[in-house]
């Protein structure tokens, strides 16, 4: 008899169980706006609390920048020292080292005349046989050789004219572009050491205090922005086929008498398993798909993130 009665209790259970109807809940929402640290770095300035409404572009905090302006002067110096690179380039060699060039050449020049009548001598000599064969070579050797100094030294004075090859300012001139892209960088790394306020909004958390060293990417701040609240709901997948983005609905919130006005901006496309919060025990792995709802009443602004809400069946 006990055991006909507990059979009966539990079919009774899973029957009013299985003819609940589906519930298309979910929570309210800000746009959320996460700063991530840039640096493994101190924090050593603190100019907002936690609830204040921030301007965009309002400072929140600031982390030690001794280390990046640091980089930021060796950078600095790497586009001075490839500037001036460039400009010595352009400019071309000295003129001391022109003149140089040129007295060399000369003397190069009057070398070789000298070199000539002395072969000559030689070779008149030769032909009147008061000397050897082996004096007309030697002549003739020193004179080659002053030639050949001759031409070194007009080349090289022809090159110190026309300057440095165009190859060698290119090359130059792309070497500085790469120091001012690196000191730019190195720049726009060192401006993020300042937390700013990307949009104007609400302070919502600083996980960190003064002095706290965050790991690199770690959220510092948290910004509630935007106008007004959204919900993020769950719709059952019989309700699918009666709603649609652009339609107005009316949202229900623990503690409130009166319903809230919404549009539907978005519903998911694929379903996904629905919160703890949202079905039985029986039904949680029920899938569901995630819809996101403007919240078109000026009052939801009082509202805080993460309440609890249900959106009425259409």
């Amino acid at each position: 008899m006990l055991r006909y009665l507990f059979l009966t209790v539990t079919t009774l259970a899973i029957v009013g169980c299985s003819n609940e109807q589906p519930q298309a809940l979910g929570t309210l929402e800000w746009d959320r706006i996460n700063a991530r640290a840039i640096a493994s770095e101190a924090i050593v300035e603190i100019y907002a609390a936690e609830g204040d409404q921030l301007e965009k572009g309002q400072q929140i905090l600031k982390l030690d920048t001794l280390l990046q302006q640091a980089k930021v002067a060796q950078l600095e110096a790497n586009v001075s020292v490839a500037q001036w690179q460039l400009e010595k380039l352009r400019a071309g060699y000295r003129t001391e080292r022109v003149t140089a060039a040129e007295a060399a050449l000369n003397a190069a020049t009057s070398d070789r005349v000298t070199k000539d009548r002395t072969y000559q001598r030689q070779l008149e000599l030769r032909a009147k046989n008061l000397n050897s064969q082996n004096d007309v070579d030697s002549a003739d050797n020193r004179y080659q050789s002053s030639v050949a100094n001759e031409k070194k030294a007009s080349e090289e004075l022809h090159a110190l004219r026309a300057g440095y090859r165009t190859e060698e300012i290119e090359q130059a001139q792309a070497q500085l572009t790469a120091a001012d892209a690196a000191l730019r960088y190195g720049k726009l790394l060192l401006s993020r050491y300042i937390v700013t306020a990307e949009r104007a909004g609400r302070l919502d958390s600083l996980p960190f205090k003064l002095g706290d060293k965050p790991p690199t990417s770690a959220i510092i701040s948290t910004l509630l922005a935007g106008d007004t609240p959204w919900a993020r709901v769950y719709l059952p997948e019989p309700w699918l086929s009666q709603v649609a983005i652009g339609d107005e609905v009316s949202i229900k919130i623990d503690g409130r008498e009166t319903t809230l006005n919404g549009r539907i901006r978005y519903i998911a496309s694929q379903a996904s398993f629905t919160p703890y919060y949202a079905m039985a025990e029986d039904n949680r792995a029920r899938l569901s798909y995630i819809a996101e709802i403007d919240l078109l009443d000026s009052d939801a602004q009082t509202l805080p993130v993460g309440i609890p809400l249900q959106m009425v069946k259409p």
